[in-house]
């Protein structure tokens, strides 16, 4: 069984200051649908980035 986890996950990228992503805690157990839904520029790409 698959399972993908995040706890506490920060993602800064070079030369600034405020995080992309800060804190993300996320849990995806086998079989899961999962969605990120937010405004433009809320780190919904970099978050998916960073699996």
């Amino acid at each position: 069984m698959a399972t993908v986890s995040f706890k506490g996950a920060t993602r800064v990228y070079p030369g600034n200051d405020v995080p992309a992503v800060d804190k993300l805690d996320l849990d995806i157990s086998d079989g899961e649908f999962m969605v990120l839904v937010g405004p433009s520029g809320s780190g919904k790409s970099t978050a998916l980035r960073m699996l």
